[in-house]
């Protein structure tokens, strides 16, 4: 019996990535799951996973569509309850860091604080009455560039980081009245992690492009990590667990950075060449 029997756990952006790892953990430890995505082709894989897992059908429910649009996130919530009946975990994993394609600064803004932040504070409002209901929890996905500056140093890289403080600012202050109703909510403030963010961001995803990008980041990594690379989204999943489990019932308003150290990273002495 697995430590979430019987629980129903929402993971947005769960098609790939960080998302698709934790969905799979929570799904292997007895859970049902919602798997949410953007990309046909994306979800076809990451079911498949599910099933070589040996997840049931009966044990997944898969909604497909963009964040910043309010019908989606009606539909996530509300077939959850008409399929299993009741929410226990709220994890909002999805998030990007531009608009795809040519946009403007300020169309890029927009689009990225409606998919990073409004998109989690509408689910977390959405979701709440259900969550009373079964003392349930949240996690938040944030990204150690809320409270760090990126290393993009374009107008991408500043919204992103604005963004996601925006979401620690949202769940340190909204604890105390969510914990009230018996709800928990915490954040995961991941660091450099192999993910699919930066791939959909781009305009036009050439493989060799895509290759370039991760040797570069990983010669980048090994400098500014103190463990000296990039992580790997199965690091993620324990944390996960933990924090959703019925054990942490005294963790409420947390940020949990996750990222090899690297936001405490700053050059000794013996490391530079004088």
């Amino acid at each position: 019996m697995g430590r979430f029997t019987d629980k129903v756990v929402i993971v947005t952006g769960s098609s790939a990535g960080i998302g698709k790892a934790v969905i799979l953990g929570f799904a292997q430890e007895g859970a049902s799951v919602v798997l949410h995505g953007t990309n046909t082709e994306r979800l076809a894989a990451a079911e498949k996973a599910l099933h070589d897992a040996g997840i049931p059908e009966s044990r997944i429910l898969k909604v497909q569509g963009e964040l910043n649009n309010d019908a989606v996130q009606d539909t996530l919530i509300n077939e959850t309850v008409a399929k299993f009946g009741k929410v226990d975990v709220l994890i909002n994993n999805a998030g990007t860091f531009k608009k795809p394609g040519d946009a403007s600064a300020i169309e890029s803004f927009d689009y990225v604080f409606a998919v990073n932040v409004r998109a989690v504070f509408r689910l977390v409002e959405l979701a709440t009455p259900y969550l009373e209901k079964t003392k349930g929890n949240i996690i938040n996905v944030s990204s150690i560039f809320g409270f760090s500056k990126t290393l993009e140093v374009g107008k991408d890289g500043v919204a992103y980081g604005m963004s996601k403080a925006a979401v620690d600012r949202f769940t340190q202050n909204i604890n105390q009245s969510l914990m009230k109703k018996g709800i928990r909510i915490n954040n995961i403030n991941p660091g450099p992690f192999e993910t699919n963010i930066s791939n959909r961001t781009l305009v036009d995803p050439k493989p060799e492009l895509l290759e370039m990008i991760k040797a570069h980041s990983g010669k980048l990594m090994s400098v500014v990590t103190p463990t000296g690379s990039i992580g790997q989204p199965e690091q993620l999943v324990p944390a996960f667990l933990l924090l959703a489990d019925e054990k942490s019932s005294f963790i409420t308003g947390s940020l949990w950075t996750i990222d090899g150290g690297m936001s405490t990273w700053a050059p000794e002495a013996t490391d530079l060449k004088l």
